[in-house]
């Protein structure tokens, strides 16, 4: 994930940070509405590609937006909302009716 810090310590500006690369949202919401399986996201998302969303999932595990979770028992993984996506969800639902 490119990062172009915007030089400012307020908050807001570190979210806008985090969610600002491309597709991150989308994956959230997604995510936020139930798909757990790496397929699932893809399908529910439309035209990302499985590399992009692969190094977005996985950028997104590193900042503790989601948790990925690998059953070794049948070798599949899936992603889950942690705490601090969870904590994002008034905002990006206030953000949602402010775009109706």
């Amino acid at each position: 994930m490119t990062r172009r810090p915007y030089g400012l310590l307020c908050p807001i500006s570190r979210a806008c940070e985090i969610l600002e690369p491309r597709w991150t949202i989308q994956i959230l919401t997604e995510i936020w509405n139930g798909s757990t399986r790496f397929n699932d996201i893809r399908k529910g998302l439309g035209n990302i590609s499985s590399a992009l969303l692969a190094r977005r999932l996985k950028e997104m595990a590193a900042l503790g937006l989601v948790e990925r979770v690998e059953d070794k028992a049948t070798g599949t993984v899936s992603y889950f909302r942690t705490d601090k996506s969870i904590k994002l969800e008034p905002a990006m639902n206030a953000l949602a009716e402010g775009a109706q």
